[in-house]
């Protein structure tokens, strides 16, 4: 999908209609939904359930949400840097 992650975008680019809560879109760059389901892409310095995961790919909204939820601080290598 992303073979390069643009790290430090500002803003949280939202192709889907659910509202994300304001706490969470820092720690977002992209969230959008494809035939294959939901995906977010974050931005530097965070994580999905899995240390260095920096894309989180899910079945349904709920998923998805849920979690968004979870997105913790990133310790990897290329967060480091």
């Amino acid at each position: 999908m992303y073979d390069i992650i643009k790290w430090g975008v500002d803003y949280m680019n939202n192709q889907i209609n659910i509202k994300i809560p304001k706490k969470y879109q820092e720690r977002i760059m992209e969230i959008y939904h494809d035939e294959d389901g939901y995906w977010v892409i974050l931005n530097k310095g965070w994580c999905g359930y899995e240390q260095g995961c920096h894309v989180i790919h899910e079945d349904t909204q709920h998923d998805m949400l849920r979690s968004i939820r979870e997105i913790e601080v990133c310790d990897c290598d290329a967060c480091r840097e």
